[in-house]
């Protein structure tokens, strides 16, 4: 996969009692290890995003800390597009343990394809029943001035910004395989069905 990776894991965790996400478990392996195993599938470069505080399960990936903190999930993909060598940046949110590599080939082959095709996107973010999915998807690197600006205007809503940006949305509604990989845990109680039936 022709992409750098970034999976972001320096949110504040409060709907999770101020536990770290990607420190939770599933199946006797962290979140974040989770989804550093799962980029690690293809041979690129993964970071993570810790905001502002770096934690212990980084598992010997570099770290990408905020440019501007305290902005939330737009300030960790700023900063990763910033420091990102590559033309592509994956993203991936720590609180997302079922995502699986095969969403990101199918997100870079649709890119590639509208490439092909003579279109330009800032990024692939799939869509399912209607909800966008950005913490789970691809990003240009030149999407980063955007980012930028909204940030310096105070808007920190990811949503805003990507409305400036020419984004392919991926409809994947149905398709029952992606829509399982793009459930997230974000209160104890997702966090305890999840251990209940792990």
């Amino acid at each position: 996969m022709q992409a750098e990776a970034l999976i972001l894991a320096g949110g504040r965790s409060i709907r999770m009692g101020g536990v770290h996400k990607g420190s939770l478990t599933y199946k006797d392996a962290a979140f974040t290890q989770i989804l550093i195993k799962e980029f690690q599938r293809e041979d690129i470069c993964v970071r993570i995003s810790y905001g502002i505080k770096i934690r212990k399960d980084c598992g010997g990936c570099p770290v990408i800390m905020d440019i501007y903190p305290g902005c939330g999930p737009i300030g960790g993909i700023h900063a990763g597009l910033k420091g990102c060598g590559s033309k592509w940046l994956a993203v991936a949110a720590c609180d997302m343990p079922f995502l699986k590599i095969e969403l990101f080939r199918y997100l870079m082959d649709r890119l590639f394809q509208a490439e092909k095709e003579g279109g330009q996107y800032s990024g692939a973010v799939p869509v399912t029943d209607g909800r966008v999915h950005p913490l789970a998807a691809i990003y240009h690197r030149g999407a980063a001035d955007i980012l930028e600006e909204e940030i310096r205007q105070g808007n920190y809503r990811l949503k805003d910004a990507l409305k400036r940006l020419n984004i392919l949305y991926a409809d994947l509604t149905g398709q029952k395989i992606f829509e399982e990989m793009l459930q997230n845990i974000n209160t104890v109680e997702e966090y305890e069905r999840l251990k209940e039936n792990e």
